[in-house]
């Protein structure tokens, strides 16, 4: 079988870790195994023993940037518009591991700041007026061991 001998193939010296090469609209890519074992702090060794148990996650958001009046004061508020998070499907290989796609994902998203809602920074005082400043999107590409989470690329 193809995987053993990938992850002992893992264990052997390579060069500087390469970057890692992720397209996030078609959620492909590959991510090499020096990458990985420098985001972890691993020996090739490590990596091949905690290789079938990583889990690649593509993490997105949108953040809209408000001006709330609060009584006389003009507050900013970050709302977190959108988000969500993508597991990824991968396979050990040679050199690192191929993302082939998603297997799963879920989003959420939240209400904004309206008039009347408490003001972020004095819950006693209400919300007068609202605008919209700005809105960001982003996302990062994350692996998993063991519950501990590295970040292997963002934007």
């Amino acid at each position: 079988m193809l995987f053993p001998l990938a992850l002992a193939l893992l264990t052997a010296a390579t060069p500087a870790p390469a970057s890692v090469r992720y397209d996030p609209e078609t959620k492909t890519g590959f991510v090499g195994a020096a990458d990985v074992r420098e985001a972890f702090g691993w020996t090739g060794r490590e990596l091949a023993s905690k290789a079938s148990g990583l889990v690649f996650e593509h993490d997105f958001w949108t953040d809209d940037t408000y001006r709330a009046t609060c009584g006389e004061r003009v507050v900013p508020v970050v709302h977190h518009r959108d988000f969500g998070r993508f597991d990824l499907i991968d396979t050990a290989g040679y050199q690192g591991f191929r993302i082939s796609g998603a297997r799963s994902g879920i989003s959420g998203t939240s209400v904004p700041p309206a008039p009347g809602q408490p003001c972020p920074d004095d819950q006693h005082e209400t919300i007068g007026k609202v605008r919209l400043v700005s809105s960001t999107t982003g996302w990062k590409l994350t692996v998993t061991s063991d519950g501990d989470s590295r970040t292997l690329a963002t934007w």
